[in-house]
């Protein structure tokens, strides 16, 4: 998995939200707001690349137990790759 490059993250008064840009604003009309967990997947998704990774780096950033972890993985990785903001390679 990767980031779509047509979308950049912003903190916009405290808050993490994701913006589309080039194509992708053509697409998709709006922002998504990103919780702490999603905000940190969003940032480390392409240096980790696998989702073992992806869980072992939030195991070291949260407090949150494996299955947590795996959970919030799952969930936010499908929503983004739903919308279009994470490609699968």
């Amino acid at each position: 998995m990767k980031r779509n490059t047509n979308f950049i993250l912003r903190e916009i008064a405290g808050e993490n939200i994701v913006v589309a840009t080039g194509e992708a604003a053509q697409i998709f009309n709006g922002m998504i707001t990103l919780n702490d967990v999603a905000s940190f997947i969003w940032k480390n998704i392409d240096e980790c690349k696998t989702v073992d990774k992806l869980i072992a780096s939030i195991l070291d950033e949260f407090d949150i137990d494996e299955e947590t972890a795996k959970r919030d993985i799952q969930n936010s990785t499908t929503e983004l790759i739903t919308m279009g903001m994470v490609i699968e390679e």
